[in-house]
């Protein structure tokens, strides 16, 4: 079985800076349009703004200009077109444009998103516990698009939904009733990135969820779920379908789920050329809590079926970090097709993004 060695630089800076008002807080969404170039969006929507970068490789990436919503997020009733969430709610909240992918046939950009209802929603707040600002909250994920290279974002639906609703008897919103009645709550889904499956024509995106113990207060598990929607003629995404039970037959929202891999959060694929294999890299969550090195990667043939995580490198002083996003430097291919040398980039909750240079190569792991 064939496997990467890692070798990582110290971190350089990039223009993703706090002092800018970029002010990071998940994986970055990027994408190469037709040309080449790299688009990245980075930062969220209520703290700062997110920023719509552009450049060769990661290196020179460089913000055009600060995205839009064409649409009111915030409180519940109003945000998100007044939408419910396929499990009930009233949609509220921020969001994080987190899962960027640039059509190359019509140049149109494409985000998956990321919400929580605790967050920027006003008086319409909840979490797990009650009406309040803060978490531990609940997360859905959006689908939004932009005509216009990313100054402006049109909301077209909610795209994936926990099969768990996203609610407890502790507090039910606008009138529901039911909710998760354990001790151990699902708080949804988010977390994402894409990967962009161009033979398929299919989008793929690989998304967290988190199960909170109440009364132990802190997250008590962390695993990493795929869906995927086709490409429609139209250009338009078709409706996700979550890998369950060995094929991808569950419906995006409120469909049943099953896990392809466990023991991480923050996922970020990529096909290792050097390899010939799909790699997830994602966070290990107790050793952040620790201060020790956080990277992780897993491996795969077929997007679906991962080995555990492994630790990149063993100890790095800079890489005590959750957010980790891989980026490939051959501006003819996609940014998540990666050779012996590549980019990673990286934060943790809104402070400056680094880049880290990674040289790796292959070995072969006996069974």
């Amino acid at each position: 079985m064939k496997k990467l060695r890692f070798s990582i630089s110290k971190g350089y800076p990039t223009q993703m800076k706090e002092n800018r008002n970029i002010h990071q807080d998940s994986v970055i969404g990027l994408s190469r349009d037709k040309e080449g170039r790299l688009w990245a969006t980075a930062g969220h929507i209520a703290y700062g703004h997110i920023g719509v970068f552009c450049g060769e490789n990661a290196d020179t990436l460089e913000e055009l200009y600060p995205a839009a919503a064409g649409f009111q997020w915030g409180k519940a009733g109003v945000a998100f077109q007044g939408t419910r969430y396929p499990d009930g709610p009233y949609a509220r909240g921020e969001f994080w444009a987190t899962g960027l992918w640039i059509d190359p046939e019509t140049g149109v950009f494409h985000a998956l998103i990321h919400n929580e209802t605790g967050w920027s929603a006003e008086d319409s707040a909840y979490t797990v516990f009650r009406q309040e600002t803060g978490e531990p909250d609940f997360r859905h994920i959006g689908y939004i698009t932009s005509g216009d290279q990313g100054r402006t974002w049109q909301f077209e639906r909610w795209a994936i939904t926990s099969s768990d609703p996203c609610y407890t008897y502790r507090y039910q919103p606008d009138g529901l009733t039911g909710g998760q009645t354990g001790d151990i709550v699902n708080l949804g889904t988010g977390d994402l990135s894409v990967f962009y499956h161009e033979e398929q024509r299919m989008l793929y995106v690989f998304y967290s969820m988190l199960w909170y113990d109440v009364d132990g207060r802190d997250v008590a598990a962390d695993k990493i779920y795929c869906a995927r929607a086709k490409r429609n003629a139209d250009g338009k995404l078709g409706e996700f379908e979550k890998y369950c039970d060995g094929a991808f037959c569950m419906a995006g929202n409120c469909g049943r789920e099953t896990a392809v891999m466990a023991g991480g959060s923050e996922p970020c694929v990529a096909y290792s050329e050097t390899i010939g294999r799909y790699i997830m890299t994602t966070y290990n969550r107790r050793r952040w809590y620790e201060g020790k090195t956080t990277l992780q990667v897993s491996y795969s043939d077929d997007l679906v079926t991962w080995s555990k995580p492994e630790l990149c490198v063993e100890a790095h002083e800079e890489l005590s970090l959750p957010y980790l996003t891989l980026c490939g430097r051959e501006k003819g291919k996609p940014h998540h097709t990666l050779g012996d040398t590549f980019d990673l980039l990286a934060s943790t909750n809104n402070t400056d993004v680094l880049r880290f240079e990674v040289k790796v190569e292959a070995y072969e792991e006996n069974i």
